[in-house]
This record gives structure tokens, C-alpha cells and sequence, in this order.
């Protein structure tokens, strides 16, 4: 499943989203996780109640199923709703692989509703990458 991480600091959850410096994506499954990719926002990085600093950050997201953060205000959940993607304040302020770990961890465990339909969504989805590229080389 692929996550994101708002922070400023690049080693801790400590942003915002709507002024995130930088969101970090990883890869993550019960087997681990992996950096992926770094989106960088040099624009709107002041707690100012423009809203629309949001939209750059939340296509970032794309393809993701959960963003850690500080906080998220009404927009920006309203936002990640239509994008469907989860905000998760629980590891705010703590190190980034605290939360990597945690959601790992959580993976490994038997994991119910969402994070668990979100679990069979990205194994459904390689699986049907795999066969792809099987029959590209029959």
C-alpha cells in the first residue's frame, strides 16, 4: 500500500498538511516498506488560511491510501475524502519510522475494515500486474 508522510524535517511526522514542506511516499506492506518517492512544496508553507495551497498537495497523493500528519484543517479533510485518502494523527511529532513501523506492524496482525481492504486492494492489484507481464512474455 502506498503512504504518505507530511513533515519538514524529512525525519519526523511534523507537518501540517496544508503547509507541508515535504511529503514523503513509501511503499509499505506487512513485509516492510520502502521509500518511494519525495514531493517538495516550495509555495505555501505559512499557516495563512489559503486553500488553495491544498490541491498541489493532495494530487500529490495520488495513489496513496493514508497520509501521517500533524493535523489536517476542514479543508484539507474534505479533500483527502474526495481523494480517499485517510489522514492519520496518531504518530504526530514522533519519528517517521515510528509510524512505518506501526502500520507494518499493523499489517502483519490481522487488520480490519479499511486498512484491510486497503491490504487486499494492493495485493489484488499486483497480482493482476503480474499477469500482465506474464502473458506479455508468452
Amino acid at each position: 500500500m502506498k503512504i504518505a508522510i507530511a513533515t519538514q524535517d524529512m525525519t519526523h511526522v511534523d507537518a501540517h498538511l496544508g503547509w507541508a514542506r515535504h511529503l514523503l511516499i513509501f511503499d509499505v506492506s506487512a513485509e516492510g516498506y520502502r521509500y518511494v518517492a519525495t514531493r517538495a512544496f516550495r509555495q505555501g508553507l505559512a499557516q495563512d488560511g489559503d486553500h488553495d495551497k491544498l490541491g498541489p498537495r493532495i494530487r500529490a497523493l495520488r495513489g496513496c491510501s493514508m497520509v501521517f500528519v500533524v493535523d489536517v484543517g476542514p479543508e484539507g479533510e474534505a479533500g483527502l475524502a474526495r481523494a480517499r485518502v485517510v489522514p492519520m494523527r496518531a504518530y504526530a511529532g514522533k519519528p517517521i519510522v515510528n509510524a512505518l513501523d506501526a502500520l507494518r506492524d499493523g499489517l502483519r496482525r490481522n487488520p480490519r475494515g479499511w486498512l484491510r481492504r486497503e491490504q487486499q486492494k494492493d495485493h489484488f492489484s499486483k497480482a493482476a500486474a503480474e499477469r500482465r507481464e506474464q502473458n506479455r512474455s508468452r
